[in-house]
C-alpha cells in the first residue's frame, strides 16, 4: 500500500478498535501493579502480637485499640479489648429509642384519666339525650295544641249520623237453608 493510498473504512475501524483495546488493556494492567506492590509492602511490616499489646487495665476511652485488630493478636485478647472499649462511656449511651427496655406487661390503670375519644363520645351522647328530651317536651305541647284545634272544629261542625255498616263479606249474605 502506498502512503497516499487510503485504507478502506472497515480496516480503519478495526485498527482503531484494536488500538482502543490495547490502550485499555495497558491501563488496566498498570492500575493493578501498584496494588500488588502495596500488598507486599503491608506483609513486610511487622504486625503486633499479644506481647506487643498494652495491658488491658491501662486502656481507657482515649486509648488506641486498633492494634488489637491485628491478625497476630489472639482472639480472646481481641474480644477482651473490644469488650472494654464498648463498655466505656463513649459507647455505653442510652438513647430514647430503646423501646424494648420498658416493661409493657404492667400498665397504669386509667383511674380518673379519661381519653379525649371517650370524652367526645360522652359529650355526643349527652347532646343526643338533650335533643331527645327537647323533642319529647315539644311534642306534647304540639299534640295538645292539635287536640284543642280538633275539638274546636268538631264542636262547630254538625255531627254526622252514624250508619251501620253492611258486612262486606259474601259469606255473610248467603241464605242459610232450613
Amino acid at each position: 500500500m502506498e502512503p497516499n493510498e487510503k485504507k478502506p473504512l472497515d480496516e480503519r475501524r478495526e485498527s482503531r478498535d484494536e488500538n482502543f483495546i490495547r490502550r485499555w488493556s495497558d491501563r488496566k494492567l498498570a492500575s493493578q501493579q501498584p496494588l500488588v506492590e502495596q500488598a507486599e509492602a503491608e506483609q513486610t511490616l511487622d504486625q503486633p502480637c499479644d506481647e506487643d499489646m498494652p495491658p488491658l487495665e491501662s486502656l481507657d476511652d482515649s486509648s488506641d485499640y486498633s492494634g488489637f485488630l491485628s491478625p497476630k493478636v489472639s482472639e480472646p485478647l481481641r474480644k477482651m479489648a473490644l469488650r472494654k472499649l464498648f463498655h466505656g462511656s463513649d459507647f455505653n449511651l442510652c438513647d430514647g429509642l430503646d423501646d424494648y427496655a420498658e416493661d409493657f406487661t404492667t400498665f397504669e390503670a386509667l383511674g380518673d384519666v379519661i381519653t379525649a375519644d371517650l370524652k367526645h363520645q360522652l359529650e355526643m351522647q349527652a347532646q343526643r339525650e338533650a335533643e331527645q328530651q327537647e323533642q319529647a317536651e315539644a311534642e306534647p305541647v304540639e299534640s295538645d295544641a292539635m287536640a284543642l284545634q280538633s275539638n274546636d272544629q268538631t264542636s262547630t261542625e254538625d255531627p254526622q249520623p252514624v250508619t251501620e255498616q253492611q258486612p262486606s263479606n259474601d259469606n255473610d249474605n248467603r241464605e242459610i237453608p232450613s
